[in-house]
């Protein structure tokens, strides 16, 4: 096959693999809505079988060469994940798959944050333009209605938008992690990822007072499911996808998993949007968008 087919096949067969786990990805907060147990035991069965599921790709990858440091970020990885996963599922419960998957996309404005504060990057007009169409888009979604939404709901607000820094804060570890890990394979990394996340997640379940057995067949088969699509497809397949795209390509590709959570939100669970929740939803995946491009590539 010459050189220049041989790219393009391979930039097609990632877009693919891109777009069926941003598919696949969308459906993670469904699982934690369907299955009927807390949102903190939820979180840890998560962890608990993908690190069982993961552990046959971790003994085929190296395990030597992981120095302290990595083995430190890796555990304050965790420890960012753990809070993130906390918050994420009582905000899914609290406010909807839609609206605390569209939160924890804020993420990207989390990390351009850091990056212009810390790293001392320019922020460039996707950045500036894309926040203002987030904010903008989630003004229009929140204040008309805000004065008739309960307590139970403006906490699920503020549980999304403290995903979307505590899901910054693991990514900035671990991806620093990644960079460092020498010849231990990233498998491996991963492993003790969720290993580490889940044993941080086990007490704080029981210290919320949650039951840790699942209820019968289909919960099991849900938090089975939820593992599986969110962790082992959202690391693995998903991970090894996006360095090949372009950085357009992977943004549209990422946008998939905050939209399609809201064409699930309507359909399973009747959650509906009016008009100028429309158009907020529209401004908000916009301004997404503009964010992820931003520096999609170079963070891949």
């Amino acid at each position: 096959m010459p050189e220049a087919a041989r790219v393009h096949h391979d930039a097609r067969g990632a877009l693919a693999t891109m777009l069926l786990g941003a598919v696949l990805i969308s459906t993670s907060a469904v699982f934690v809505k369907w299955v009927h147990v807390g949102p903190t035991v939820s979180a840890f069965w998560r962890m608990a079988l993908a690190a069982g599921m993961l552990l046959p790709f971790a003994l085929r990858a190296r395990w030597t060469g992981m120095s302290s440091r990595v083995a430190l970020l890796v555990g304050v990885a965790a420890v960012f994940f753990a809070l993130d996963l906390w918050m994420w599922h009582r905000s899914i419960l609290y406010v909807g798959v839609g609206m605390a998957t569209l939160l924890g996309n804020f993420q990207v404005f989390v990390l351009a944050a850091y990056g212009a504060l810390v790293l001392r990057e320019r922020g460039g007009w996707r950045l500036w333009v894309g926040l203002l169409l987030a904010i903008a888009g989630l003004a229009l979604m929140l204040v008309p209605g805000w004065g008739g939404f309960d307590a139970r709901f403006r906490v699920g607000i503020g549980f999304g938008l403290g995903t979307a820094a505590a899901y910054a804060g693991f990514l900035l570890c671990f991806r620093r992690a990644q960079a460092l890990r020498g010849e231990a394979g990233n498998e491996a990394l991963l492993w003790w990822m969720c290993v580490g996340t889940s044993l941080l997640l086990l007490p704080m379940a029981l210290v919320g007072g949650e039951g840790l057995s699942p209820h019968g067949a289909t919960d099991w088969a849900s938090l089975l499911a939820y593992a599986f699509i969110a962790q082992v497809c959202g690391w693995l397949v998903i991970g090894r996808a996006m360095p090949r795209l372009s950085a357009g390509a992977l943004g549209l590709c990422l946008l998939l998993q905050p939209l399609l959570a809201y064409v699930w939100d309507a359909t399973l669970f009747g959650t509906r949007l009016d008009a100028a929740g429309m158009v907020g939803l529209a401004l908000s995946l916009a301004g997404i968008f503009l964010g992820l491009t931003r520096g999609a590539r170079r963070e891949a």
